[in-house]
């Protein structure tokens, strides 16, 4: 690959983290408004909260690839 066409290229794995860090933000939210409001914790406000992790991982894996 040329050089031109290398540094013009998207990165890898960033559109992955910003939907990760999307449902970490909406997870934390639900999680902190049940928590304010003495509202039980639900498993999947939690699974919303891990998924996040998992996909901005997965993304900052992507990244890392050169």
């Amino acid at each position: 690959m040329p050089e031109e066409a290398k540094e013009k290229a998207p990165k890898k794995g960033v559109k992955t983290k910003m939907i990760g860090v999307g449902f970490i933000f909406v997870g934390l939210l639900n999680i902190m408004l049940a928590w304010r409001g003495a509202f039980e914790v639900h498993n999947l406000q939690i699974v919303i909260l891990i998924a996040g992790v998992f996909l901005y991982v997965i993304g900052a894996i992507r990244g890392g690839e050169s």
